[in-house]
């Protein structure tokens, strides 16, 4: 019989991996964080008025005088008379953000910070100023009654509501939620975790937590949420945003706690509680809703309404994604070149004197123009920045419980002095 001897044995790193650290990368952002509106909100004045907790008021000169006379030569002249100025009032909305950490993360900030990818409560900063941006974000379109969409169909009765359908961003009709973009456009406006209210009229139903959007079935406009308790989702109720603790009460959400944005400034009857019936131009200088193909006639009948109804320039645009595609696909059609190999692949949209913003938060066929000092802002607190850092926050110490709770809050209000010097084409088609 022949002798045998072992083979070689190799240790491999697997069999000794515990001598090796864990290590990970810095924190990659995956996502997009920033809200182009929030950096926007830059853009607007400050409103010249003495802040107040009692009423802040608009003083409007919104009222043509009329009344010349052409009198002969020793005659009687005109009548006596100077039209009143009108005016409206505004008050500041609140939006709240908060954060906790333990006594023990405190203990790893000030001690244990070489453990640390990042720190624990400055990504929380950083996460707050995110989901704040985006509030504001939704806040640049919306009305003051706070509504963000409206139910398009009737569910059947219990606490895990799936395929909830929607219409009328923001609750208007202007925004219905029938197209592909619009649907799109629809479930956009809510994301998984945020907290909700169902609304009908002016009753809670209850609260809720969205859990899909779109909804899981994959049913385009549609949206599931998981409610506390039995609901039945009705058409025509209201969706509201609801992220306060403790309150059970319509208080607690976001109801009529909104800013005048752009869609309720363009279109309502009443803003700053003057009403269009008592001050006719107390209105938009412009309104187009035929639809079609935005063109550059439209942006100068636009151009000329904001002229003509309100003394001003238009050199602001807020469009959507869609229109904006849709624009520089027409005008890429009547471009012609000498040579084929001299395309311009640059599409970028331009007029002298205007600047053009777009997002995805911008209605979906809408075109909004309007002159950079007709709405302005009035803010009681800094506006936060995306890094500030924690040193941001307030801080709360949690009763009896080893823990804090980090508070911001930003303090504004959004001011139109001028709505004949705004206007819209909506209905737009968009490109793909």
């Amino acid at each position: 019989m022949a002798a045998s001897n072992s083979g070689p044995v190799y240790t491999t790193v697997s069999s000794l991996s515990d001598l090796y650290k864990k290590t990970n990368t810095a924190v990659k952002v995956a996502l997009k964080r920033k809200t182009e509106e929030f950096q926007w909100f830059d853009d607007m004045p400050d409103e010249l008025i003495t802040p107040s907790g009692n009423e802040m008021r608009i003083v409007l000169d919104v009222q043509y005088q009329t009344g010349t006379a052409m009198i002969p030569d020793g005659g009687y002249e005109a009548v006596t008379g100077t039209v009143a100025p009108q005016h409206g009032t505004f008050t500041f909305v609140q939006a709240n953000k908060r954060y906790s950490f333990t006594t023990l993360e405190q203990g790893f900030d000030n001690k244990g910070r070489a453990g640390m990818i990042q720190r624990q409560t400055l990504y929380s900063s950083i996460k707050a100023v995110e989901a704040l941006a985006r509030t504001i974000g939704l806040q640049t379109y919306g009305f003051s009654t706070g509504t963000v969409a409206v139910v398009a169909a009737t569910n059947g009765a219990g606490a895990t509501q799936t395929d909830i359908q929607l219409k009328n961003s923001f609750g208007t009709t202007l925004l219905p939620g029938t197209s592909t973009a619009r649907k799109v456009y629809n479930t956009n406006l809510f994301r998984v975790g945020e907290g909700v209210a169902l609304v009908r009229g002016s009753t809670l139903q209850d609260f809720g937590t969205v859990v899909a959007s779109p909804a899981a079935s994959g049913l385009a406009g549609a949206i599931d949420i998981t409610f506390n308790g039995s609901v039945t989702p009705t058409v025509g109720d209201l969706l509201v945003f609801a992220n306060a603790v403790t309150d059970a009460t319509l208080t607690a959400t976001d109801t009529n706690r909104w800013p005048v944005g752009m869609l309720d400034g363009l279109t309502s009857a009443s803003v700053h509680g003057l009403a269009t019936s008592t001050a006719p131009n107390w209105q938009a200088g412009y309104t187009n809703t035929s639809g079609g193909r935005m063109s550059y006639a439209v942006q100068e009948a636009m151009i000329n309404g904001l002229w003509n109804n309100g003394g001003v320039k238009m050199n602001r645009v807020i469009y959507s994604q869609g229109v904006r595609r849709d624009i520089i696909a027409g005008e890429r059609a009547a471009l012609r070149y000498d040579n084929s190999t001299d395309f311009d692949w640059d599409g970028e949209i331009s007029t002298k004197g205007i600047k053009y913003y777009t997002s995805v938060l911008a209605p979906p066929g809408f075109f909004m123009g309007y002159n950079s000092d007709v709405i302005s802002k009035k803010v009681l607190s800094d506006k936060p920045d995306y890094e500030g850092g924690p040193s941001m926050f307030e801080l709360d110490k949690v009763q009896d419980r080893g823990a804090y709770a980090a508070s911001l809050n930003f303090i504004y209000a959004r001011v139109w002095t001028n709505r004949a010097g705004s206007g819209y084409a909506s209905n737009l088609t968009e490109a793909p």
